[in-house]
Formats: structure tokens, sequence, C-alpha cells
């Protein structure tokens, strides 16, 4: 064997061993939860804002810090009549910031660094809805492929029933081509189902990937029971809710007191910081042969003469005003953001709750036996297709509608801040009659 052989060899020994390792590492059932966990742990947004929460309580330790003390040194050295006189004095400066500036800063970065965690809370959240909102159109795409597979298969079998019926003289060619006509176009159909289908894979798999590398058309079966029935829900308490858990109107408020206390840092700024020495003093003095040795202490305080912080306090004030505005327009969003929400959810229950009793075990039931109709020459080709049409049309109107349902859902749940099956007095529930995600998941070669 040749050494480009067996390099050859050794490489797709690698490439192999490297692929298999990969899919192993793909779990074979993906779960809304764990789709979740997932992203939360490749995210760089959430690692970056990990990282804003570290350097704030960075921030935070340092704004307890004690004012450093200063080692100061000076020397004398005076001369006359014959005589020179020398002082030396080593001591320590201490500032004594005795207004309370130390825990002023203290609480102003504890609240910025309180505001960073908030905004944590809300790239998470954020983040949270976009898996959520990926993973309900990556299944509603699935279900689609199913019903194009399924139609193309019902025209393909009926073009076979078409066939023979050609042949015994039962059908008119033109009705032949025409029902040809039909599954070429509901091919194609599947064909697209199939790359949406790939795409909404795609969007989820660049969500939870741990690298960009890794981004492709995940094969994991999606596999959640998603709870799509919401009960009757009070726009009242979504609001009090939403106000007291959103992290961003947490972000916004922890961002206003912070503001109010840094300008509380800054008055107190104001107020001079004295300081207080003392060291040790050695003295030599002309006409006295052994050197003079004692105890040296001082105090300075500044004075605000030229600088008495105006400006800065006006614009620290300024500053905590504009915080105060900034609370309000989040506040005003919050609450129109939960009614939309709310309405909008309310909205796709109840196109879901006219459809449903239609659908499912009832409308395949229909299929079949329009399929079942044709193929005994009971029903006309043009009732043949209207049947297949509708049963198609309407399934896949209601796959998207399930896929809308739990997008409005988690839009709701990340406007309020809060999963409603948190709120007690929002039980969830599993609507009678409801087809499961895993229900509708369709058996598609991957």
């Amino acid at each position: 064997m040749q050494k480009s052989d067996i390099a050859r060899n050794a490489i797709i020994a690698l490439v192999s061993s490297a692929l298999a390792t990969a899919q192993a590492q793909v779990p074979a059932t993906l779960s809304l939860e764990q789709a979740r966990a997932l992203a939360r742990s490749a995210s760089p947004e959430l690692s970056a804002a990990r990282e804003a929460v570290a350097a704030a309580r960075g921030r935070e330790l340092q704004a307890g810090a004690f004012p450093n003390p200063a080692l100061a040194y000076s020397t004398e050295r005076t001369s006359g009549g014959g005589g020179t006189n020398r002082q030396q004095i080593v001591g320590f400066e201490q500032p004594l910031e005795l207004a309370g500036q130390r825990g002023a800063r203290r609480e102003a970065a504890e609240l910025r660094r309180r505001a960073a965690q908030a905004r944590l809370e809300s790239a998470q959240a954020m983040l949270d809805f976009e898996v959520a909102r990926a993973y309900a159109l990556a299944v509603a795409a699935e279900r689609r492929a199913a019903l194009s597979r399924q139609a193309a298969s019902a025209f393909a079998e009926a073009g076979r029933v078409s066939q023979q019926r050609l042949a015994a003289g039962d059908v008119s060619v033109y009705a032949d081509r025409r029902l040809r006509l039909e599954a070429a176009r509901y091919a194609a159909l599947e064909s697209e189902s199939v790359l949406a289908r790939r795409s909404a894979r795609v969007a989820l798999s660049a969500l939870v990937a741990a690298s960009t590398d890794s981004i492709s058309a995940m094969s994991a079966v999606l596999s959640d029971s998603l709870p799509f029935l919401v009960p009757p829900m009070s726009l009242a308490i979504l609001r009090t809710v939403a106000l007291r858990a959103r992290s961003d109107y947490k972000e916004v408020s922890l961002e206003a007191e912070a503001s109010a206390a840094e300008a509380r840092v800054v008055s107190r700024d104001r107020i001079p910081t004295p300081i207080i020495s003392a060291g040790y003093k050695q003295e030599d003095a002309a006409g006295i042969v052994e050197s003079l040795n004692g105890f040296a202490a001082g105090f300075s305080i500044p004075l605000p003469i030229w600088d008495r912080k105006k400006g800065a306090v006006a614009a620290a004030d300024a500053e905590g005003r504009r915080a105060a505005a900034e609370r309000e327009i989040v506040r005003r969003r919050v609450v129109q953001q939960v009614a939309e929400a709310h309405d909008a959810l309310l909205a796709v229950e109840q196109q879901r709750a006219i459809l449903a009793p239609q659908l499912g075990a009832q409308s395949a039931a229909a299929l079949r036996s329009a399929q079942v109709a044709y193929a005994e020459g009971e029903v006309t080709l043009l009732e043949f297709l209207d049947a297949v049409r509708a049963y198609h049309e309407a399934e896949s109107a209601y796959a998207a509608l399930i896929g809308e349902s739990v997008i409005r859902r988690a839009g709701l749940e990340r406007v309020i801040g809060s999963p409603l099956s948190a709120i007690p007095s929002l039980p969830v529930a599993q609507s009678p009659g409801m087809p499961r995600t895993n229900d509708i998941r369709p058996e598609i070669d991957r």
C-alpha cells in the first residue's frame, strides 16, 4: 500500500470518528426546555451579560474600599549665625470621609449590579422566547411537510387508479392529465415544505448550537408536548405580575434608584474631606548636642472656595430625573405590551377553538373516504381534488395556527416576565381533543 493511500485512509477514519462523536452528542429527542437550556449555555449575548454582572460586582466591591493612607516625608534645614538646624518628619496622612460618601458609593454600586443582573434576566427571557418561537415554527414546518407528503401520496395512488380506469375507458384523457397535473403540483409543494422544514430546523439549530461550525439542520425529534390551551386570564392580574416580574422594568427601576444614589454621592462630595496626619519627628538644633525626637500630628481640610461642585450636583439631579422618566416610559410600554400580547393570544385561541372540532381524526377519515370513493368510481375527479385540497389547506392552516398559539403564549410569558403556569390564578391545562406536539409530529425521513 502506498503512503498516499495510508494517509487517505487515516484521514477518512479521523473524519468518521469525529462525525460519529458529533452525532452521539446530538440528543435523540429535544424538548423545548432542553432547547432553552442548550441556547442559554451557547448564547454569546448571555455570556456578555454575565460578564457585565461580574464587572458590576467588582465595581460594587471596589466602592466599599476605604481611602488609602499616604506616607509623607518632609525635611527642613535652616542656617544662620554659624549654626544649622535640621528637621525631619515621617508620618501617615489619612483622609476621613465623615459625610457618608463610602456608604453612598456602595449603595449606588449595589443598585448598578442589581440592574446588570436584571439585564441578564431580560436577555435570557428574550432568548427563551426566540427558542420557543423557533421550536414552534420547526414543529409546524414538520407537520406541513407531512401533510404535503400525504397529499402527494394520495395523488400518486389516485394516478395509478386513473391509469387503470383510463385503460378500461372509464375516464377521459383530459381527466387523467388533469389528475397528473395536480399530482405534480403537490409534489412541488412537498419539496417546498421539506425545504421549509430544513430551514426551520437550521434556525433552531442556530440558537442551540454550541458554535457556528455546528449549525445545521438538526436531526433530533422535537418531541415536546406543549400545553396549547390557555384558560381565561385577568388582564389586571397580568399587568400586576408584569410590573413585578418583568426584568427590563426592574432594570430601569434599579437604574433610577442608582442614579438617585449617585446624586447623593455627588452631593456628599461637596462636604470637604478632612485629612489627619501623625508621625515621628527628629530635629537637630544648633548648640544642642543630642537630637530632639518627638511626635508630630496635623490636620487639614480643603476649602470649597473655587469648586463647590454645583455643576456636578445639577448634572446628577438631572440624570436622576431622566432615569425616573425612562422608568415611566418602560412602565407604559409594559402595560401596552401585556394588553397586546393578551389580545393576540386570545384571538389565536378563538380561531383554534373554531377549527379544532372539524380537524384531526374527523378530517383524516373524510380524506380516506374520498380516496376510497374515487377508487371505486363513486365521486368525480373534481370532487376528489376538492376533498384533497380542502384537507391539505385546512390541516396546514391548523398546524400554522398551533405554532402561532405557542409563539403567542411564549410572547405573553415574555412580556409578563413569568410563565403562565407560575401564576396561581391562571391554571394551565391541556385542551380536550387538542393534538399534542408529538401527536402531530410527522415521520419524515431524516
